[in-house]
C-alpha cells in the first residue's frame, strides 16, 4: 500500500511540475479539463433542466450556470453595450464570430433572454449532451444534406415566430483560429429575413493573447470584450437583398474586431507587466 501511496505522490508531483513549466503540457491540461467541465455540466442539465424546458425557457439556464462552472478558467469577459440586445422584444437571430470552444464562456457572459442555438445534426448522438440539448430547445440542422438543411431554415423560422426565442447563430460555419472573420454563410440572413426579424451582431475580441489551439498555449490570464452592436432591422428585405446585407453586416463587425482585440491585448499585456515587477 505504501508504495501504491509513493507512486501516486509521483505522478501528483509529475503533473505539477509539467502544468507549471510545459506550456505544451498546461494546455493540454487545462482544454482537457475544460472539455471534462463541459461533459460534466452536461450530465447535470439533463436532469436540472428540465423545468426549465417545461416553461419553454430555451438555453438561458445552460449558459447562466456555465458562467460558475467555467469561471476556474481565469477569462474575464467584460460584455459592453447589452442593453441593445435587451431592449429587442421578441423573436431575433443573434450572430457571433466563432473562434474556439471558448466561445462557450463568452456566450454564458452575454447569453440573450430566451435564447436558443443551431447545432450540426452529429451532436444529437453524444450521450448526455443530446438530452440536455433538446431540453434547451436545440435547433439542429444537417450541414451536409441541402434538402434537410433548407427544412431546416423553414422549421427555424416557424419556430421563432411561433416562440419568440432568440437564435444564436455563428455566421462563419466553422472555427476560426487565425483572427479576423472568414466569410460569412447565408443560413442565419436568410432565417432572419424571412421571419422579418432583428439581427443582432455580437463581436468577440481575438483570444490568442491567451489562448492558442496551434500555439498550444491556454493562459489563466485570459481578457476578452464582448461588443453588441446595434440591431439591424430586415423588415421588407427579401431574400436578394441577403447578399449585401451579410457584406455589410461584416464589414461593421470588423471595423469593431479591429478596435476591441489590440485593445484587449494591451491590457493582457499590462496586466503580465505588473505581475512580473
Amino acid at each position: 500500500m505504501s508504495v501504491l501511496w509513493l507512486a501516486l505522490a509521483l505522478l501528483v508531483l509529475i503533473l505539477f511540475l509539467l502544468y507549471n513549466f510545459s506550456t505544451t503540457m498546461n494546455y493540454y491540461m487545462r482544454i482537457s479539463f475544460f472539455y471534462a467541465t463541459i461533459f460534466a455540466h452536461g450530465m447535470e442539465c439533463t436532469v436540472t433542466l428540465f423545468p426549465s424546458w417545461l416553461k419553454q425557457g430555451g438555453a438561458d439556464l445552460v449558459f447562466h450556470k456555465f458562467y460558475y462552472w467555467c469561471f476556474w478558467t481565469g477569462v474575464h469577459v467584460e460584455v459592453r453595450d447589452q442593453s441593445l440586445m435587451d431592449k429587442v422584444q421578441g423573436p431575433a437571430v443573434v450572430i457571433a464570430n466563432h473562434q474556439s470552444a471558448i466561445d462557450v464562456i463568452v456566450m454564458s457572459s452575454v447569453w440573450p433572454h430566451r435564447g436558443v442555438v443551431m447545432m450540426k445534426k452529429a451532436l444529437m448522438y453524444v450521450p448526455f449532451f443530446n438530452i440536455a440539448s433538446y431540453w434547451a430547445n436545440t435547433i439542429f440542422i444537417d450541414r451536409f444534406n441541402r434538402e434537410r438543411a433548407m427544412h431546416s431554415v423553414d422549421y427555424c423560422v416557424e419556430q421563432l415566430k411561433i416562440s419568440g426565442f432568440k437564435l444564436w447563430v455563428f455566421p462563419e460555419g466553422t472555427r476560426n483560429r487565425d483572427g479576423g472573420m472568414i466569410p460569412f454563410k447565408k443560413g442565419a440572413f436568410n432565417i432572419a429575413v424571412r421571419a422579418q426579424i432583428p439581427i443582432i451582431p455580437i463581436v468577440i475580441s481575438d483570444y490568442r493573447p491567451f489562448y492558442s489551439k496551434n500555439g498550444k498555449y491556454f493562459r489563466t490570464d485570459g481578457e476578452v470584450i464582448a461588443q453588441v452592436l446595434p440591431p439591424i432591422d430586415t423588415t421588407g428585405l427579401s431574400l436578394d437583398d441577403v447578399a449585401d446585407l451579410i457584406e455589410k453586416t461584416r464589414s461593421k463587425m470588423l471595423a469593431v474586431y479591429d478596435v476591441i482585440s489590440p485593445e484587449v491585448k494591451h491590457l493582457i499585456e499590462s496586466k503580465r507587466k505588473d505581475k512580473s515587477e
